[in-house]
């Protein structure tokens, strides 16, 4: 008779927020930790698994005699810490650097107060797994990763089993184990669990151990009595049939696991783990793109701060920005940046997330203004510091207040310092009969410039041309024309290669939705209920520097006013749209028909992308997302960039964005659609969606395309300063590194002591050779890039020696 281990892993799933605010959430941990313990000392074998370093931290400041009673347990091999993680998180909305923060400091949190770092990842409710986790998890310390979600067989196929060897693009590679019929024992009897388990159909062949969690879930609880004397009682009867369950832990699992299963039956998995909730991905607009916003407020804060304390101008308020990295770290606990929890909790979330941007803020204006004033801004003319807080050279559209041009007359022009006079327009200010002034600045690596508005009319003649007809927009690059009665895009040409791009696009279609709020069982969106037409064409700017065709049209009680601008001197085309959105149970999606043949879709995700099956089916993605094929027989491609979108799908050459859902909160139950019962609806009123188009010949590799989405993330900083001399010159570049597939993220002070940390990651699937440039100190580095490698190096700011390290620093 074959024989099962069957590992006991006693969890209680906590979700700090979901249908409940995080105060009762809170206590919900209290007490799913108090019970725990009290198991502990009522039964010696009984042994406990609990994840999340910030419900640690809460019971260290809330409950310190608790909290030391954990601790000795865990000294004790009792009491497991899982996770590595602040929570678990949602794996596919945050960015690279936020999965990172959740490594960095839970492993530094659980180092210092329990002597040890953890080594198994733990995302057992979360909604759907990068392919990127592998090297991330790899190069946090963790060897290991649980998951529950997406269920074998009805959601995506293990053909090898649910344990397997998950390998990113890098080559990184993790011991990854399916949890098997569910994460508590809620709604079910532990025996008759124990009894399915080898009856399960991805066990891996000849596998002999199996975890089985049991427990009460979700609003915490844990194990009960009546569990733990259940499985002690039964054990005779289980041996009887093989199966031979032990009070375990997730670590004596893997090595049980490793140590009896032939290596060459452990499969090897090299694809992301989807697809549980498709629909989650679009779900209440306004916490993701908050999310998306407070990512790159810290991250560029962190650069600029780290600039200014590169040069010993001011300490680094260390302290200060992990604190605002840990509230940020807490909403993106997977219920809540999901969009899935109660309305209620999103005041709580609104009311934190506005606190770290805010904070964030702070941080970059003292060291605009400690910039620009240390900066000569003596010469002629009102001084404007435009700051790129990016470590590449940027050129792009920036907006000056109306107060540049204060005493200087009707006349006037704007200049770099050094005289190079540079095209400028007013355009529509934010109240009625005011202006603002629009121009292209051209600024180097995390760094500034100083442009100079000046009294005087100063002719200046190009040859690039940009014009606007009916219906019709037109530069050097594209020409759009634009359905006036339907208020879409019928024609996208790329003028300099005579190829039309699009058949037609701007299409803003309406789909009814009665699924829940994550969509479940759901794969895409197709039932379309109607499109915004009836719409009103207008030119709203036209000048030197650009042209902007402003369309308002309508859908039943919804209004979107969507404007598209085409520049003289930059290929970008920008789509800036305000939706006014009053239905219900409906989403609202914008398509792209393109003429790309045989395309392949890409996604961007956490630090890397993937490639998709173009099957129409929602998928999660980031900053980007693009086709590449070919027209008529020539490559060709076109990304589509957003600055706070998630959902999207690709078929048959039609691109689409999910602009938002409005789905009922938290409603957690496809068969009970109530239409006629006034819940409250996600997504209601006024929002902003801003995207660029990016068409580009060839394939995406040569597109720059990551770098262009941070571009429209993480605009430049437009400071108006008074005229005065300084120290430093009007135009400085501090930290660059020479590539166009790396991408340099995150420039900061390293956690220990006064070293410098730069991170970048290859973009683009290659093999790069590049040089990273501290120009301040006239350093240089030489770098070697592996294809979708993410590195981190650490630079001796006594010595400016250079080494890399692991994504804890290490």
């Amino acid at each position: 008779m074959r024989k099962y281990c069957i590992h006991m892993i006693g969890h209680g799933h906590v979700d700090p927020t979901w249908l409940w605010t995080w105060q009762e959430g809170f206590e919900e941990i209290r007490a799913t930790f108090r019970s725990a313990l009290e198991r502990m000392d009522e039964t010696s074998v009984f042994k406990f698994t609990a994840s999340s370093a910030c419900f640690y931290s809460w019971m260290k400041e809330s409950e310190p005699e608790l909290y030391e009673k954990i601790r000795q347990r865990v000294k004790e091999n009792r009491w497991e810490i899982a996770g590595g993680f602040w929570v678990e998180p949602d794996c596919n909305i945050p960015c690279g650097e936020s999965i990172v923060r959740q490594g960095l400091y839970a492993q530094r949190f659980f180092e210092r107060e329990f002597g040890k770092k953890c080594r198994i990842g733990f995302n057992p409710d979360s909604f759907g797994h990068a392919a990127t986790l592998p090297q991330l998890l790899k190069k946090l310390g963790m060897d290991f990763y649980v998951f529950m979600r997406p269920e074998p067989g009805k959601e995506m196929d293990y053909p090898g089993g649910g344990v397997f060897w998950w390998q990113s693009g890098d080559g990184s590679s993790v011991l990854a184990a399916q949890i098997p019929l569910g994460y508590d024992t809620s709604g079910c009897d532990v025996i008759e669990k124990i009894n399915a388990l080898p009856y399960v159909s991805s066990l891996v062949p000849g596998q002999n151990h199996i975890l089985c969690f049991y427990g009460v879930g979700n609003h915490g609880g844990g194990p009960t009595r009546e569990a733990i004397v259940s499985v002690i009682k039964s054990k005779g009867e289980l041996n009887s049939r093989g199966l031979y369950p032990e009070f375990s832990t997730l670590e004596f699992f893997f090595d049980g696991f490793r140590r009896e299963t032939p290596s060459e039956r452990i499969p090897v998995v090299s694809r992301e783990l989807q697809h549980h909730a498709r629909g989650c991905y679009s779900a209440h607009s306004e916490v993701k793109y908050n999310n998306r916003r407070t990512e790159h407020l810290l991250m560029s804060a962190e650069r600029l701060l780290t600039a200014r304390w590169l040069m010993n101008l001011e300490p680094y308020p260390a302290a200060e920005i992990e604190a605002c990295w840990k509230d940020l770290l807490y909403n993106q606990f997977h219920d809540i940046l999901a969009g899935t929890s109660l309305e209620s909790s999103y005041v709580n979330t609104r009311d934190q997330i506005g606190g770290v941007c805010h904070r964030a803020e702070v941080c970059i204006n003292r060291t605009v203004q400690n910039f620009a004033r240390d900066t000569d801004t003596s010469s002629e003319g009102n001084a404007v510091v435009v700051f790129n807080t990016l470590c590449w050279p940027v050129c792009v559209p920036v907006t000056a207040p109306p107060n540049v041009t204060k005493n200087l007359g009707k006349q006037i022009h704007v200049a770099e310092v050094s005289g190079k006079v540079v095209s400028f327009q007013a355009i529509r200010g934010e109240r009625i009969d005011h202006v603002r002034y629009r121009f292209l600045a051209e600024l180097p690596a995390l760094g500034y410039r100083v442009y100079k508005f000046r009294t005087g009319h100063k002719e200046l003649t190009s040859s690039q041309p940009l014009s606007a007809g009916e219906g019709c927009l037109r530069n050097l690059w594209w020409t759009l024309e634009f359905d006036r009665a339907a208020g879409e895009i019928v024609r996208l040409k790329d003028n300099l290669r005579n190829i039309d791009v699009l058949r037609r696009g701007h299409i803003l279609a309406v789909m009814t939705d009665h699924s829940d709020t994550w969509s479940h069982d759901l794969k895409e969106y197709r039932v379309e209920a109607g499109r915004f037409t009836n719409a009103n064409l207008h030119i709203v700017e036209q000048g030197d520097v650009q042209y902007t065709l402003r369309m308002v049209s309508r859908f039943d009680s919804s209004t979107i006013i969507s404007e598209y601008t085409l520049y003289r001197d930059t290929s970008r085309i920008d789509c800036d749209m305000r939706i006014n959105w009053q239905q219900h149970y409906q989403t609202l999606k914008l398509g792209f028909e393109t003429h790309i043949e045989e395309g392949v879709g890409t996604y961007e995700i956490p630090y890397g992308c993937a490639e998709r099956t173009c099957d129409g089916g929602e998928e999660p993605g980031q900053q980007w997302f693009d086709l590449s094929g070919t027209i008529k027989g020539l490559p060709y491609g076109l990304a589509i960039l957003n600055d706070g979108k998630y959902g999207f799908d690709i078929r048959d050459g039609v691109m689409r964005v999910t602009l938002l859902r409005s789905p009922a909160y938290a409603h957690h139950d496809n068969g009970r659609f109530q239409a006629d019962r006034h819940w409250p609806i996600i997504d209601q009123g006024w929002q902003r969606v801003r995207l660029v188009l990016l068409p580009h010949a060839g394939n995406r590799q040569g597109a720059a395309i990551a770098k262009r989405a941070w571009e429209l993330n993480a605009a430049p900083i437009v400071h108006p300063e008074s005229s005065h001399p300084g120290q430093h010159a009007p135009a400085r570049g501090v930290v660059e590194m020479e590539s166009e597939s790396v991408l340099v993220t995150i420039v900061k002070k390293s956690e220990d002591d006064n070293d410098i940390i730069v991170r970048a990651y290859e973009t683009q699937g290659q093999y790069e050779n590049t040089r990273l440039h501290l120009f301040a100190f006239n350093k240089s580095y030489n770098l070697h890039f592996t294809p979708h490698e993410i590195k981190t190096v650490r630079i001796n700011k006594n010595t400016w020696q250079l080494c890399e390290v692991n994504l804890l620093e290490e």
